[in-house]
């Protein structure tokens, strides 16, 4: 696998949360987009922010791009359990880290994308909308070349 750009792995986790059953809406960007109040956001939902990341090392040919990857979901009835909501969406997010390292269930190779899952933190009651769930702090490691070569002519 070559250079991967930060569209391909946007894409690759749209694809991902598109494949995915429990997931409603998927989206990326800064963390003003992420509060349900200023969008149309349907419930479980997915959200890719980008963060500094450690870059391209010239030694090993990785690139690593760091994120911040939230999955939120809000209780369907006043008696649903937060516990219930947060489980589900640890499930989930890490069935999409799954799938992004290992492509659709159909796939029987790796997809040359390797992700770190260096944190986890609940969020609960989010942005005052009872959004509860998780935030997955994760590197996303991909090979990826750097060179003359491959300027484009």
């Amino acid at each position: 696998m070559g250079f991967v750009s930060y569209k391909q792995v946007v894409d690759q986790f749209e694809a991902a949360c598109n494949a995915h059953d429990y997931v409603a809406s998927f989206a990326h960007g800064s963390i003003d987009y992420l509060d349900a109040s200023s969008q149309n956001i349907k419930y479980p939902y997915v959200f890719l922010r980008p963060l500094q990341s450690p870059g391209y090392s010239q030694d090993t040919r990785i690139i690593e791009r760091s994120y911040e990857l939230y999955g939120l979901d809000v209780p369907k009835l006043s008696t649903e359990s937060p516990v219930d909501i947060m489980s589900r969406m640890e499930m989930t997010l890490l069935d999409l880290t799954g799938y992004f390292i290992w492509g659709p269930p159909s796939n029987d190779q790796s997809t040359g994308y390797d992700i770190i899952i260096s944190s986890q933190v609940p969020t609960l009651e989010a942005f005052n909308d009872r959004a509860y769930g998780w935030v997955f702090n994760i590197n996303v490691q991909t090979q990826g070349t750097y060179n003359y070569c491959d300027y484009p002519a």
